[in-house]
């Protein structure tokens, strides 16, 4: 039934649930997992821009702030490869541990554009995400990414909303 699943992973408790569902299922049907995990170095990027003014007068000349933009973007980008790495590292460890094949994926961009493009681009049977991520908020029900990823289909029966409608209003 399912041969390949793809997991969103944050290291969140959701998250690691998911993971944990997504293994059951993969176990059971022997299926191929894919881990991913988006970061946003750019927003970063976009953060360090709006501080640049307040840097001491010596960083301020065009030439050595452009050396500490790539400074920092590089370290950024490093820093959050890491971490994506960790995350992916332990879903790949319990999936050798259950002996099913894994692929772990990182990339840099908006984490609901970015999912969304990724399972658009492959045909996974089944994506496993957590309700909710590392950034939930509190008495959230479900988070933003979770929100935009799965769309969610809502239809009324025409006889249902007709039966509801009172006499007068069906004319």
């Amino acid at each position: 039934m399912y041969q390949r699943i793809y997991v969103p992973v944050d290291n969140s408790d959701f998250s690691n649930r998911a993971v944990d569902a997504a293994l059951s299922l993969g176990k059971a049907f022997g299926a191929k997992m894919t881990g991913c995990h988006v970061y946003a170095a750019s927003l970063h990027d976009y953060r360090f821009k709006q501080m640049e003014y307040t840097l001491p007068d010596e960083y301020l000349e065009e030439t050595e702030l452009e050396r500490q933009r790539k400074i920092h973007d590089s370290l950024i980008t490093m820093g959050l490869k890491l971490i994506s790495e960790s995350y992916l590292e332990g879903m790949a460890k319990r999936c050798e541990a259950e002996h099913l094949e894994f692929e772990p994926r990182m990339m840099d961009g908006k984490h609901h554009a970015e999912l969304i493009k990724d399972i658009s681009s492959a045909d996974y049977d089944l994506v496993v995400l957590g309700a909710l991520g590392i950034g939930r908020v509190r008495d959230s029900q479900i988070g933003s990414v979770c929100e935009r990823v799965t769309p969610t289909r809502a239809t009324r029966s025409s006889s249902a909303s007709t039966a509801r409608r009172s006499p007068s209003a069906r004319s």
